[in-house]
């Protein structure tokens, strides 16, 4: 009876998918950051939570505040106590309240898993876990759109592989970003798009559309392409003798109004923090420095008096465009591309196998293969023009993880056109296990590590070496450091980091080296 019970699920999703999301849940699992607690906003602002522990770095910092006042202080506003947590990413109203200087639906899909893990005392693991899910999602829609494709079932799973433990998106797969909501968003809509044509799959895309922009102001860009293909479905034009006919279809029209409740939600949310429902959080003025303020660190918020220096700083004027700039473009390509601190190169140089598959996507005219590249080229410009290219502080190029999934549906092409070629299949393999190897360095060590831009002139001042490439991780490692919640709270007392970092990087690379071996050595021979 209880083998039934076990087998029926698994037949009925089908057996590579089950051990497919039950390898990845493993993974993500051992490397979740976290520390074991529910801390209270004093504990929040300790070094062992904030430097030392999983919120390392203000994105995260300022997302989980927002969570953290919602769930505990019934309000969208920050407590003097949360906004030092947050900063320096708080953003300041026009009557001196603190808010967060993100877009809000990040925190608010979080909360479920900030509530759940409240109840095993862990509520911080617990919110970064629910990105977690987001990026097991995202490799089940990888592997499904390559499918849709024309793509084998083997090599759709080697590219979802690929794209979670081969890119930087494994570091934020395990801690509280955008970018695997945005990423998810993205991918089903291409997955609505290229699979169906009735009311409710344009219904959804545009519900999506909207959704999205309100997890980050960028994807209003990078979801465009889609939106307008989702348009193109909605008429058709004839060609007559003497004129041209332009049929609309009026029902798949009306799907376009699914976007106003994500609208909606956006404008109360904007409202109930700003006093103003088309106020931008990322337009707000910005406190930086709060030690500058005396008055603040004796938490009289009423009288706060900045410096002269600072008063001209939040009277700048920001724009939600202002963030982009043409001639931003060749470096901020080059960072991404190719740069030591950044570039795709040297964090995850298997993802240029990728490129090939723009090609074969053409010449086999793959479904969606313009709006794949549309997405990957708006998502890899649109960041290379952008005032911060490197993300701050930061492992490998964050800002890319849409791409690396777009690229990995690509990649499944090359690996499948390529089945029966021993000489890729081993240059693959090689660059495949090299580029794991990084990644699985920065999701179990630390993200905070500085572009060279600043690296270099905080080695001036502080007479240290800085460094600014995942050596940086490794150094990490080499002092026991972990910041894995499973590390440090089940196996630190007998294994070092080091150890834990070759056990985990094990687990990933056994079944990976098995399936790409099976596809390339094994069937391929077969096939040839």
């Amino acid at each position: 009876m209880l083998s039934l019970i076990l087998i029926s699920p698994i037949k009925k999703v089908g057996l590579t998918l089950f051990f497919l999301i039950l390898f990845c849940a493993i993974v993500l699992g051992l490397s979740i950051r976290g520390n074991y607690g529910s801390a209270d906003e004093n504990q929040l602002k300790s070094a062992e939570w904030k430097e030392k522990g999983p919120f390392e770095l203000s994105p995260e910092r300022g997302r989980f505040a927002l969570i953290y006042s919602i769930v505990e202080n019934h309000s969208f506003r920050f407590s003097p106590n949360l906004a030092r947590f947050a900063a320096p990413d708080v953003a300041v109203t026009k009557d001196g309240e603190f808010v967060s200087l993100f877009a809000p639906t990040v925190s608010f899909i979080a909360i479920p898993g900030y509530l759940i893990g409240k109840q095993f005392g862990i509520s911080q693991v617990g919110t970064y876990a629910a990105i977690a899910i987001f990026a097991l999602l995202n490799v089940l829609l990888i592997r499904a759109i390559a499918q849709k494709i024309k793509v084998g079932s083997q090599a759709a799973t080697i590219g979802a592989i690929v794209f979670l433990f081969a890119t930087p998106a494994f570091t934020y797969a395990v801690n509280l970003y955008q970018h695997h909501i945005s990423t998810f968003l993205i991918l089903l809509s291409i997955y609505l798009l290229i699979s169906f044509r009735s009311f409710w799959s344009q219904a959804g895309i545009f519900f999506l559309y909207s959704l999205a922009v309100t997890v980050d102001y960028p994807n209003l860009f990078m979801m465009l392409p889609i939106a307008l293909a989702s348009v193109g479905k909605m008429f058709y034009v004839e060609n007559l003798k003497e004129k041209v006919k332009i049929v609309i279809k009026f029902p798949i029209t009306v799907a376009v109004f699914a976007a106003v409740l994500p609208l909606l939600f956006f404008l109360w949310f904007n409202q109930a923090s700003y006093n103003n429902p088309i106020q931008l959080s990322g337009t707000l003025k910005t406190i930086r420095d709060f030690k500058q303020y005396s008055d603040f660190l004796s938490g009289n918020i009423q009288g706060l008096q900045p410096s002269l220096e600072q008063e001209e700083s939040l009277k700048e004027k920001k724009t939600a465009v202002g963030f982009f700039n043409t001639r931003n473009l060749a470096n901020g390509l080059y960072l991404h591309l190719l740069s030591q601190d950044r570039g795709i190169l040297y964090f995850t140089p298997v993802i240029f196998f990728s490129l090939i598959g723009i090609v074969l996507s053409y010449r086999k005219k793959v479904t969606g293969s313009a709006i794949l590249v549309a997405v990957l080229g708006i998502n890899i410009l649109l960041y290379s023009m952008w005032s911060d290219p490197w993300g701050g502080w930061a492992f490998g190029s964050r800002y890319l993880i849409p791409a690396y999934a777009v690229l990995a549906i690509l990649l499944s092409l090359v690996i499948d056109y390529f089945k029966k070629s021993l000489i890729f299949g081993s240059i693959f393999l090689i660059v495949f296990i090299y580029s794991v190897a990084v990644n699985t360095l920065g999701v179990l060590t630390t993200s905070a590590n500085p572009p060279k831009i600043e690296a270099l002139p905080l080695e001036k001042l502080s007479g240290i070496e800085q460094k600014y490439t995942y050596e940086r991780n490794i150094d990490f490692l080499k002092t026991n450091g972990s910041k894995s919640f499973f590390y440090g709270y089940y196996t630190k007392n007998f294994l070092k980091a080091w150890q834990y970092y070759f056990l985990v990087l094990g687990i990933i690379l056994v079944p990976s080296i098995l399936i790409i071996a099976h596809h390339f050595f094994i069937k391929g021979r077969r096939n040839k």
